[in-house]
């Protein structure tokens, strides 16, 4: 149920300002989205992403995602981790799984806020 719930909140974006835009045009308009193809709905979830870095050493950390669509997440980490770098994600709490690369790593308040990209549908588990 929680996955539905989930994908319902996806798909039913909406913005919390005094103007609520209904469509992505309207969003558009109010300057609300970027370039991104898909509208990321805010979620708080969290996430365990494993990687193997430039050495070849396998790396793990327990991060939290702060938005999320079909195609990408936003996610907080403790560890920086290199554009391009392949991750994989799990978490429990939305019960989904997959890969993700990298698309960006800023600084934030002491933590490092990824721009992942799915590699393909995650997968739900059990």
């Amino acid at each position: 149920m929680a996955l539905q719930s989930f994908i319902s909140r996806v798909a039913s974006y909406s913005f919390d300002g005094p103007e609520i835009a209904r469509n992505r045009a309207q969003a558009a308009a109010f300057g609300q989205i970027d370039g991104r193809r898909y509208l990321r709905s805010p979620i708080n979830a969290r996430f365990e992403l494993g990687w193997q870095d430039q050495r070849g050493w396998q790396k793990q950390t327990q991060s939290r995602a702060v938005n999320m669509s079909s195609a990408g997440a936003g996610v907080m980490s403790p560890d920086p981790i290199a554009v391009g770098t392949t991750v994989y994600v799990n978490s429990k709490e939305l019960q989904l799984m997959g890969a993700a690369t990298v698309r960006h790593c800023t600084v934030k308040r002491g933590r490092f806020l990824l721009g992942l990209e799915f590699r393909g549908s995650l997968v739900r588990t059990f």
